[in-house]
C-alpha cells in the first residue's frame, strides 16, 4: 500500500528496493481550461445535433457541415486525451540495487517504460523551475525536474516536482543506492 512521501509523492517499499507514484502537475491552466472546453463542447454539441436532426436539402454546404463535424470529433478526441493525461497520468518510479525503472502510466495503462542500470548512472540531482520567457520574477512550476547520467545520456522525470518533494524523493532514492556525485536540494524552514 503507497504511504505519503511529500506533497503529491506516494511510496512503498518493495522487496529489494522502493516504488514511489509521481501524479502529474495538474497547474493552474488545467482548471481554466476545463471548464472552457467543456462548454465549447455543450455548444458544439447542440449545433451539430440541431444540424443532423433537420432534414437537409440538396445543399452544398451540407458536406462543410459533415467536415466541420468530423474536425469537431477529433477536437472532442484530443480533449478527451488530454484529460485523462491531466488527471490520471503519472509517472512510477522502481528502484533497487540493480535497476532504476521508470514507467508512465495514464489511466493506470503503462504508455512508456525505462530501464537504467544503477551501476551506470549518477548525478542525481533536482534541476529548479525556469522563469518564464515574458516574465524575470514568475517561474513555470511545471519546468522543474530530477535529472541524472546514465552511461553519456542525460535522463529526466518527475517533470514539475516541487523542492520538497525533490529533496524527500533524492533522499529515498540515495538510502537505497548511493549515486555519485548527487545533489540534495536543502530545504530551509522560514
Amino acid at each position: 500500500m503507497l504511504e505519503p512521501l511529500a506533497g503529491r509523492l506516494k511510496w512503498e517499499q518493495t522487496a529489494q528496493g522502493i516504488r514511489v507514484a509521481i501524479p502529474n502537475r495538474r497547474g493552474t491552466r488545467a482548471y481554466i481550461y476545463l471548464p472552457l472546453i467543456v462548454l465549447w463542447l455543450v455548444i458544439a454539441s447542440l449545433r451539430y445535433i440541431y444540424v443532423f436532426a433537420t432534414p437537409q436539402q440538396e445543399d452544398p454546404a451540407g458536406t462543410l457541415q459533415l467536415i466541420a463535424a468530423g474536425l469537431y470529433a477529433l477536437g472532442l478526441l484530443f480533449f478527451l486525451g488530454w484529460l485523462a493525461f491531466t488527471f490520471t497520468g503519472e509517472t512510477i518510479l522502481s528502484l533497487d540495487q540493480d535497476e532504476l525503472r521508470i514507467e508512465r502510466r495514464v489511466l493506470g495503462i503503462e504508455l512508456a517504460s525505462r530501464g537504467f542500470p544503477t551501476g551506470q548512472m549518477s548525478q542525481l540531482v533536482y534541476i529548479p523551475p525556469e522563469k518564464l520567457r515574458f516574465s524575470r520574477a514568475v517561474y513555470d512550476p511545471n519546468t522543474s525536474q530530477i535529472q541524472f547520467r546514465s552511461g553519456l545520456g542525460l535522463h529526466s522525470f518527475a517533470r514539475g516536482i516541487t523542492e520538497g518533494e525533490a529533496s524527500a524523493l533524492i533522499l529515498l532514492m540515495l538510502e537505497v543506492y548511493k549515486f555519485p556525485d548527487s545533489i540534495v536540494p536543502v530545504i530551509f524552514d522560514v
